[in-house]
């Protein structure tokens, strides 16, 4: 229905990128690959046939990933000679600084599935993290989130706790009860974001899984 379009397109808007550093990985030129990303999303939003043949279809990405495939044997058995967007703009390439974007991409040429993988997580967890972010903004509390923002990150030098008690003039106390449930909010709204890239409930918790086993090994 069109609320389930409506879920898809978005859901492309927000993961187009790790198909491009997939293209790109695969040997395509920039401007292929912008086409073919292009293509591709057109053909998913506009084509109700338009499946994976194969691909865990419990889980966005897999599918995803399983329907591009499909997609460039496709392109390929038609030469792909044409421009395959037909024109229209799914993604903004320039605006979003695409290119700008891979050249920062590990460069060890490890496959491209590889780099798919990466860059989805990453996404999902830089998009959780604006999502945090914009909480704490719309309550003024801009200024806590970027000082607690290194407890999130789990960098290597995060702050003690009595260094921020003293920077935000709280006790240390405090200051251990906001890390606290900014861990559980985020833990939140994580859940509910990887719950929009899978079939079912019953998925995210292994998709939970995966996540977490993908972000060690970075």
């Amino acid at each position: 229905g069109e609320v389930k379009q409506a879920a898809l397109e978005e859901l492309c808007g927000l993961y187009w990128y790790p198909i491009y550093a997939y293209l790109r990985r695969r040997g395509y030129p920039q401007h292929d690959a912008e086409d073919l990303t292009q293509g591709f999303f057109l053909k998913l939003l506009n084509d109700e046939t338009f499946e994976a043949a194969d691909g865990d279809k419990g889980r966005l990405r897999t599918f995803l990933l399983a329907s591009l495939d499909c997609h460039l044997a496709d392109q390929h058995r038609r030469q792909g000679a044409q421009k395959r967007g037909g024109g229209q703009q799914i993604v903004a390439f320039e605006a979003l600084h695409a290119e700008e974007r891979y050249a920062l991409e590990p460069q060890d040429r490890r496959d491209p599935e590889w780099l798919f993988t990466r860059t989805w997580a990453f996404l999902l967890i830089d998009g959780v993290r604006e999502k945090l972010r914009d909480d704490f903004t719309e309550t003024g509390r801009a200024g806590v989130f970027e000082t607690l923002l290194p407890f999130l990150l789990g960098d290597e030098a995060t702050p003690s706790y009595r260094e921020v008690a003293r920077k935000l003039d709280a006790s240390e106390t405090a200051v251990r009860l906001l890390v606290f449930r900014m861990r559980v909010k985020f833990r939140e709204l994580l859940r509910e974001e990887v719950a929009r890239t899978v079939l079912t409930p019953q998925d995210v918790p292994a998709e939970m899984e995966w996540l977490k086993s993908v972000l060690a090994a970075a």
